[in-house]
C-alpha cells in the first residue's frame, strides 16, 4: 500500500494513524512529489473532478472550482496539478490497483 500525502496535513494523519492502528503496513510518499506518470495511473480511475479538492485553500487561491475544472483541457489540468500538487484530495491511496481518495481509505480497512 501506498500512501501519498503532506506529513502535517490533519486528513493524513488521521489517515496514517488509523491504518497503524489497524496494523496496515504502508509507504507514505510525498505528495508533492508526484510526476505525470503517477498522475496518469490515478487518471484511469478518477477524474480531475474527483482528484482535486476544490474546498481546499489551493484550490481556492487558484480559482478551482467545477465550472472552472470542467472549462480546461485535459492538459491544462495536467500542468496545473502537477505544479500545485496541493489542491490533490489527501490522502490518495494506492491498494491493489486501485485508487483512493481522502475518507475513501476507510474502504480498504
Amino acid at each position: 500500500m501506498k500512501l501519498y500525502g503532506i506529513k502535517n496535513c490533519n486528513s493524513v494523519k488521521k489517515a496514517m494513524d488509523t491504518l497503524k492502528q489497524r496494523g496496515v503496513e504502508f509507504d507514505f510518499l510525498d505528495i508533492k512529489k508526484i510526476n505525470s506518470d503517477i498522475l496518469s495511473v490515478w487518471l484511469k480511475q478518477k477524474s480531475f473532478e474527483e482528484l482535486i479538492n476544490t474546498a481546499g485553500l489551493t484550490a481556492k487561491k487558484l480559482g478551482l472550482n467545477k465550472e472552472k475544472i470542467k472549462s480546461l483541457t485535459h492538459k491544462e489540468l495536467e500542468k496545473l496539478v502537477l505544479e500545485n500538487p496541493s489542491c490533490i484530495k489527501r490522502p490518495v491511496i494506492e491498494y491493489e490497483q486501485k485508487i483512493y481518495l481522502g475518507k475513501e481509505y476507510e474502504l480498504v480497512l
